[in-house]
């Protein structure tokens, strides 16, 4: 599993951050407020509309008239972040890329994220109970392949929920970081109580999933990646892959050729897409 993993169902890892655009925040009274807090809002406005180099340049400005202005920090690290999301998509789904292409476009990835983390760590230091900055910071240590650091994120921002936008994503991430370092009982007590706190979604159900995968309780990993796999609004290829394997595992043949039927009909040129056709249909052949 690479270590950028996620950016397939990236709608848990960003949705809610943007989200979070609306929140707002005062800046420090240094420098320039008010002029600051305009260029703010114009830098929102244009990354709801996935205007990237617009919300940038603002956001660039925003800093420039008050360099305290945590929350064009935050803005500037979603920009970097929505671009390494672009990027992976073309690395992942909209094609599975291999040789020069692929690293060229991993190298983009990772300098994106890396970018991202810095203004993210950036806007937490200005404002240590601003727990969204926290939380996406976590995200980008994450995928960046810093388990223990985006724990620690994760577990910052939880303890300061009055700016976060979504507790139950930030303990769905958690409970990720958890699974990453191979602690499956934290993993699954987190992501467990994700579930609890917000039924149906999708991120947390998937992580579950694969958190009984990886200690071979088939039935209820199938459980968890047939729950997602039927919601039309989730997304999730991965789940499908998953259900296939669970299926796999079971012996129950054709099961495992539904899922895999519905992973190839989601993003037929992806990575995952590939993982489904080249599965073994034998019992234990799954993993």
């Amino acid at each position: 599993m690479s270590k950028l993993h996620g950016f397939t169902h990236g709608v848990g890892l960003l949705g809610a951050a943007i989200a979070a655009l609306a929140l707002g925040g005062c800046p420090r009274p240094e420098g320039d407020p008010a002029k600051s807090q305009t260029r703010l809002e114009l830098a929102r406005d244009f990354l709801l509309k996935n205007q990237l180099e617009a919300a940038e340049a603002e956001a660039n400005k925003a800093i420039a008239y008050l360099n305290t202005n945590e929350e064009a920090y935050n803005v500037r690290g979603l920009v970097h972040h929505l671009r390494a999301l672009a990027d992976q998509r073309l690395l992942e789904i909209e094609g599975c890329l291999t040789g020069l292409d692929a690293e060229a476009l991993r190298d983009e990835v990772e300098k994106e994220l890396g970018l991202a983390e810095a203004d993210f760590r950036k806007a937490a230091a200005l404002a240590p109970d601003f727990g969204e900055a926290f939380s996406n910071a976590g995200t980008a240590a994450l995928l960046l392949g810093d388990a223990d650091r985006a724990r620690d994120d994760f577990e910052h921002a939880l303890a300061a929920p009055a700016r976060l936008v979504s507790p139950g994503l930030t303990r769905a991430h958690l409970g990720w970081a958890y699974f990453a370092k191979n602690d499956m009982v934290s993993a699954f007590k987190e992501l467990r109580q994700a579930v609890q706190f917000q039924p149906g979604m999708c991120v947390a159900t998937y992580r579950l999933g694969r958190v009984y995968f990886a200690r071979e309780e088939w039935e209820k990993a199938a459980e968890q990646f047939q729950e997602v796999s039927d919601q039309t609004d989730c997304h999730v290829q991965e789940a499908a892959l998953y259900l296939m394997k669970a299926r796999l595992e079971q012996g129950l043949l054709d099961d495992a050729r539904a899922a895999q039927a519905q992973c190839l009909s989601q993003a037929p040129a992806s990575c995952v897409a590939a993982q489904c056709r080249t599965a073994s249909f034998s019992a234990g052949g799954a993993r």
